[in-house]
């Protein structure tokens, strides 16, 4: 499979997920692990479900015990610390983990979840209402908040919308700044509209790369000046680079 980009992800998920919140609760077991190893594979929801692991590693520790046996206090008292959606999303998505990492999966694998950690439930269909609430959505809302508001931390990170929406408007000002410059040559513009289109697909350290290997290029064949690239690199980037020659 090829790898997708952000908003190619997101309307998979959104379908994938869709379906597993609609289906049958006998289907729910394949969907599910179907949903999750395609997040697995793709590079952008991958590096998602990293962060959530990083960002949330209190109660991903909280939840580690061999064979996830907990005591009904313990499963309490963890489920009443769980202060904001996010932390619920996040507890889901550690619990989902775990019941897709055991190779033995029975009809009510995924759905059981919402019996055991909340005791509510007297069959399948009422266990897979109550996994929709207490896991399934919550981690929707959470997955989906990365792809649309969370920040870039580290260079691994893919740019969410709101991003994409924050680098757009620096490379409008750029666009402006070289204008006024006198550089108007439509080959800069190309540039500039590439590097755009490239924050769906690559992640912060690859767009940094780029960044710095097109504005070299322009300034090496004598349509920008080397000052110019470098301020413009520092602008994108927010750090400093040796001067270039």
């Amino acid at each position: 499979m090829r790898q997708l980009t952000l908003n190619e992800i997101e309307d998979k998920f959104i379908g994938y997920i869709s379906d597993v919140e609609y289906c049958e609760f006998s289907n729910v077991k394949d969907k599910l692990t179907q949903l999750i190893n395609f997040l697995m594979h793709q590079d952008i929801s991958n590096q998602i479900l990293k962060r959530i692991e990083s960002d949330y590693s209190d109660i991903k520790l909280k939840l580690t015990t061999e064979n996830n046996n907990f005591r009904s206090l313990d499963k309490e008292k963890i489920t009443q610390e769980l202060f904001t959606p996010d932390m619920q999303g996040a507890f889901a998505y550690f619990l989902i983990l775990f019941k897709f990492n055991q190779e033995r999966k029975l009809t009510p694998h995924y759905i059981e979840l919402s019996r055991d950690w909340y005791n509510k439930g007297k069959n399948y269909y009422e266990y897979q209402i109550n996994f929709n609430n207490y896991f399934l959505n919550p981690l929707k809302d959470l997955f989906l908040w990365y792809i649309y508001e969370s920040e870039t931390k580290s260079v691994s990170d893919y740019f969410s919308y709101k991003s994409r929406d924050e680098i757009k408007e620096q490379l409008f000002e750029l666009k402006e700044m070289l204008i006024k410059q006198g550089y108007g040559q439509q080959i800069i513009f190309d540039e500039i509209d590439e590097l755009r289109e490239l924050t769906e697909r690559v992640n912060k350290k690859n767009w940094f790369e780029l960044i710095k290997a097109k504005f070299i290029d322009l300034a090496l064949s004598g349509i920008i000046s080397i000052e110019t690239a470098k301020k413009t690199i520092e602008l994108l980037t927010g750090s400093e680079i040796s001067l270039l020659k």
